[in-house]
């Protein structure tokens, strides 16, 4: 189930949008991941807490779905199309961030080191907090841009019928699994203990 759902997150996020990563604060779709009943019940979330984040989810999926039902053909309308999904993915994730506690949102960060992987290092605060320097931030950020070639294939050949749901989520999957080892691999052994200091406590998804 962690792999699909964090499969699905990519394909809502980084993938649909093509958007930066490094321009998030989580790199994913947080009201989406923030759905999922295993990560509610290790935050601990209130009646309250659900019911806001289940409205924020709600408005993401309609937001989006405005926007990706038809994929754009033009390059005109594909970059008109990955600047309103970007917009939306960080409109949205503040707002289901914003009904987290602290110490919830602090958790949900060890939730993604555990799951995500090296995917985390394409947010700058995480560059930052293990130390990394100019040299590697720019590894990382052509990782990230030639990923983004990738993913946007994929998902137009999904668009255009060329694929299945299940082929797209695969090759998403697989593609995460190869990108999230080596930006593991640019990291120095005292950096990799940093990274791994942030984990937290082991995340059970089920």
């Amino acid at each position: 189930m962690k792999s699909t759902l964090l499969t699905l997150l990519v394909a809502l996020s980084f993938g649909l949008s093509a958007g930066r990563a490094s321009d998030a604060t989580f790199p994913g779709s947080a009201p989406i991941l923030l759905g999922n009943d295993a990560v509610r019940k290790e935050l601990a979330l209130s009646r309250s807490q659900c019911a806001a984040l289940d409205s924020i989810r709600s408005q993401y999926k309609t937001d989006a779905r405005a926007v990706t039902t038809r994929y754009p053909q033009s390059a005109a309308e594909k970059g008109a199309a990955n600047a309103t999904i970007e917009s939306l993915n960080a409109k949205y994730n503040a707002r289901a961030l914003a009904v987290l506690t602290p110490a919830q949102s602090q958790r949900l960060d060890q939730i993604g080191h555990q799951t995500l992987g090296g995917w985390m290092l394409f947010l700058p605060r995480i560059q930052d907090a293990i130390g990394l320097g100019a040299d590697k931030k720019a590894l990382i950020a052509k990782i990230e841009g030639s990923g983004k070639v990738l993913i946007n294939s994929v998902n137009r050949d999904f668009e255009d019928g060329k694929i299945s749901l299940q082929e797209r989520l695969d090759r998403l999957r697989s593609w995460r699994i190869k990108e999230s080892k080596k930006l593991m691999r640019i990291l120095t052994p005292e950096q990799r203990r940093s990274l791994e200091a942030l984990h937290g406590p082991a995340f059970q998804s089920s």
